[in-house]
């Protein structure tokens, strides 16, 4: 009885460590494209949020350098508040002024990352989204905003990227 118990538990074990592992990457979710078909979006590689990181830390440490080396040649951006930047030499334009009038400072929170099919252009980008605490100064006194942010990465460089923010409230309590 015994080795029947003992056969019988470690087939058991053995078949249930029997798993098939999947090379597929995960989906996580969909992209409606402009013909209303769906096309999946699937978990990205770790890169493209290493790419993003080091242009957050790019634009922490002020060096435009780093940022265009980053920066495709074409890069878009949109702004929290209805900016529109096109191209390498406007955006530094842009980042030059806003570094000397509100020394903005980002601290990461967390990182995304994504492969789809943009809706737009039909192109497979990775994607990555990140959060973030941002420090600005604005006449004065410095404001702390969270932002979102929206990138696609190709070939390690950041193609475009979008900018949500959220300036949070203060709790009554403090």
């Amino acid at each position: 009885m015994k080795k029947i118990f003992l056969i019988f538990t470690l087939t058991i074990f053995l078949y249930s460590c029997d798993t098939q592992v999947s090379s597929e990457p995960a989906e996580i979710g969909f992209t409606i494209l402009q013909d209303g078909q769906r096309s999946t979006i699937t978990a990205g590689p770790a890169s493209a949020s290493e790419v993003w990181l080091e242009y957050i830390t790019a634009h922490n440490e002020r060096d435009i350098e780093k940022i265009k080396s980053l920066n495709a040649d074409d890069i878009t951006v949109w702004g929290p508040s209805g900016e529109f930047i096109s191209g390498t030499e406007d955006h530094i334009a842009f980042l030059e002024n806003w570094f000397e009038n509100n020394n903005p400072r980002w601290a990461p929170m967390w990182f995304i990352n994504n492969t789809g099919e943009n809706p737009e252009n039909n192109q497979v980008n990775d994607y990555v989204t990140s959060g973030n605490q941002l420090t600005l100064n604005v006449d004065g006194q410095d404001i702390e905003v969270y932002q979102v942010n929206d990138a696609a990465i190709k070939d390690g460089k950041v193609q475009f990227f979008y900018v949500y923010q959220q300036q949070r409230a203060v709790s009554s309590e403090e």
